[in-house]
């Protein structure tokens, strides 16, 4: 009876290590906050056009949360509660009305791709230069016209910055160039217009 009793808890744990990975469902996009049911269970939500303006609370509930698209909204700000999304590696902005960034961003150590193009930013956060796997940062069509001396530290491991659209004087990308030699760069001719 031992013998039968241990083969039947071999074959249960079997099975909770065969259905536990389905269950958690990683690559799932949801883009509703009403279709959750377990918050740890989010790896991907996509909220665009959903005519935001600030990010759900509930969001920084998705510990587990790996991609953030709230593209294409009204939101205008960004709460320090982004800290409390530590395994996010793609994050969304694109079209909205951030003005500004937390300093808490930088806190994110596996975030890899930040989007933050149409949007009326002016400035980073010098916090930013401490991602360590950032790859890429999409500022085209925004109103960065500089970015922080710290950024040196992304140098080698940001891929590509996206500067298009972007109303940058010849002295302004020397200053972004010297900053970040190494990093691919997209942006417009250079005008001496100011």
């Amino acid at each position: 009876m031992q013998k039968s009793f241990l083969k039947r808890l071999l074959l249960f744990g079997l099975l909770l290590v065969a259905v536990a990975p389905l269950a958690a469902q990683p690559d799932k996009v949801y883009r509703s906050l009403s279709d959750v049911k377990d918050p740890q269970q989010v790896y991907i939500l996509h909220l665009r056009w959903k005519r935001l303006r600030s990010i759900p609370p509930e969001v920084f509930t998705f510990t587990n949360l790996r991609e953030l698209d709230l593209g294409r909204n009204n939101i205008d700000s960004v709460p320090p509660d982004i800290a409390r999304l530590p395994h996010l590696q793609k994050l969304v902005l694109e079209r909205n009305l951030i003005r500004h960034l937390p300093m808490e961003i930088g806190l994110l150590g596996d975030l890899q791709h930040v989007d933050l193009n149409r949007n009326p930013i002016e400035s980073l956060p010098d916090e930013m230069a401490y991602l360590p796997s950032l790859r890429e940062l999409v500022l085209w069509s925004t109103n960065i016209t500089t970015i922080p001396e710290s950024f040196s530290e992304l140098d080698g491991t940001l891929q590509l910055l996206d500067l298009r659209s972007c109303s940058l004087t010849y002295d302004e990308q020397q200053a972004i160039e010297q900053i970040l030699p190494s990093t691919k760069k997209r942006w417009d001719q250079a005008c001496n217009c100011r």
